[in-house]
Order: structure tokens, then sequence, then C-alpha cells
């Protein structure tokens, strides 16, 4: 809804997809076809749990290595995400970014 709320739990999708924006600004660009992140997405279980909008956003962080499922099997997209799984997948980014 557009609103700014710093007290609530995000999600494992809404922070992929922060994340997927970060990418642009560090330089690290991924650039899947539509068939592309269908396939990266449809080796999980629950990849028709991913809300439309963070589709391509988990599909380029799984490609460049950022994230991974929450098992083998998984994405969990609804499920709130811990500052640990925050702070591996930021590390992540900065390092295949060549930042760290």
């Amino acid at each position: 809804d557009g609103t700014f709320r710093p007290n609530d739990r995000i999600t494992r999708e809404q922070a992929i997809t922060i994340l997927a924006l970060a990418m642009d600004i560090t330089g690290l660009d991924i650039d899947l076809t539509e068939s592309e992140i269908s396939a990266l997405l449809g080796t999980f279980k629950d990849d028709d749990n991913v809300s439309a909008y963070a589709e391509t956003g988990i599909a380029n962080c799984l490609k460049a290595g950022i994230v991974s499922g929450k098992d083998d099997k998984l994405l969990a997209p609804k499920e709130y995400i811990t500052r640990a799984e925050v702070a591996v997948m930021a590390q992540r980014l900065l390092q295949k970014s060549d930042l760290i």
C-alpha cells in the first residue's frame, strides 16, 4: 500500500526483491528471459507461491548465487526472513559484485 512500516517483519520474497534492486547499484547485472526465469523458479516445489512482482528479482538473485532456497526444494517466499539470513545475502551480493 506504499506505506513505510519500519517495525514490520519482512518476507523472504520482499527481502530478495530489495537485494535484486541493489544488484543494479552494485553493477551486478543479470539479464534473464521469461523462460529462464520460469525454469529457475520451477526447480522449487513452491514456485507458485512467489508473487508476480518478485519473480524476476528472485530469479536474478538465484542466478547470481546471492540466494538459494530454504532447502533444495523450497523457496519459502512468504515466510519471514531473519536478520542473519539477510546479512548473509547482503554479504554475498557485495562479494559477487567485487565490493568486498
